[in-house]
């Protein structure tokens, strides 16, 4: 709509006003169709608009109006505060698989047998436990347990008769008196030689070399073997040569293990046999995949 020119001062005025704003001087009628069908203000009969509380001509509050709705303290608040953070909470995540293990029989020949899987604890026995070895004398009716718990397998043994042997897979290892060796068909022990008295007389031979450790070889059904005196340096484990030598055993190989003597501390560590150098434990051991367990006569190699 054009706006409404007044006919005192000549201002330009919004067509919904009544009066001048400059002047205040009576502008022409609205149009016929607002006169018509609009409301009067009871003051100055001006047309009141649809919504409006007040009259734009003279101010005079209109009948009927709908009173000014003031926020509440409530709403102000509502207005005001904004909505309470909620924190977002993830979904757990799923349960991670327990690692499976198997062990799997090595046969002589180099095949291999048949497969068994770890799932929580298995006892391995001839006559008892889950894993059970029947055809093999060297293994005691309960022999070791093995152990799968917090993505780690372990094994144990149960007090057996002949023990429970790992492979050497470290660089070295040191060893105890008492400690024992599987190498080949060979069971070796580590022991103590006690140095002989002051003035006491020596057994035939040649004189003390100083040698305050020896390896004795156990026999199958007890008893020693042959026994090799330790003197401090290096000590070569073979078939076919060395300081500690079994030329009968195939199993063995020409240059299978060291054992390096320095003092009272003996470390030995596998020289790329074939067959492997197994130290039998004595308590509780970690293994991973690719170790191989002997159990009496039985390789077994731990898969997972």
């Amino acid at each position: 709509m054009k706006p409404t020119r007044c006919e005192r001062c000549g201002r330009e005025n919004d067509p919904s006003l009544a009066f001048c704003v400059d002047c205040g001087g009576a502008l022409r009628a609205a149009p016929p169709a607002v006169r018509a069908t609009a409301a009067l203000c009871a003051r100055c009969r001006a047309p009141l608009q649809p919504g409006f509380r007040f009259c734009a001509g003279c101010g005079a509050p209109v009948p009927g109006a709908a009173p000014e709705e003031r926020p509440t303290t409530t709403d102000r608040h509502r207005a005001v505060t904004p909505p309470p953070r909620t924190t977002a909470v993830p979904p757990p995540l799923p349960r991670r698989a327990e690692r499976a293990f198997r062990l799997v029989a090595i046969r002589h020949d180099g095949r291999t047998g048949a497969a068994f899987a770890v799932r929580g604890e298995a006892v391995c026995g001839r006559s008892d436990g889950e894993l059970r070895l029947p055809d093999d004398a060297t293994v005691s009716p309960r022999h070791a347990r093995f152990t799968s718990a917090g993505g780690a397998l372990r094994v144990e043994d149960l007090g057996s008769l002949n023990g429970t042997f790992v492979r050497l897979r470290a660089t070295s290892r040191r060893l105890a008196p008492g400690d024992e060796l599987r190498i080949g068909r060979q069971l070796l022990r580590l022991e103590p030689v006690s140095a002989p008295a002051e003035g006491a007389a020596r057994p035939w031979g040649g004189p003390d070399g100083g040698a305050r450790l020896r390896l004795v070889q156990l026999l199958e059904g007890g008893g020693s073997g042959e026994a090799f005196p330790l003197a401090p340096g290096e000590h070569t484990i073979g078939r076919e040569a060395g300081d500690v030598t079994f030329p009968s055993d195939r199993y063995v190989s020409a240059r299978h293990a060291r054992l390096d003597v320095d003092g009272g501390q003996v470390v030995v560590c596998d020289a790329g046999s074939s067959n492997g150098t197994f130290v039998r434990i004595a308590g509780p051991t970690e293994l991973g995949p690719g170790d191989e367990v002997l159990i009496g006569g039985q390789l077994l190699r731990v898969d997972g």
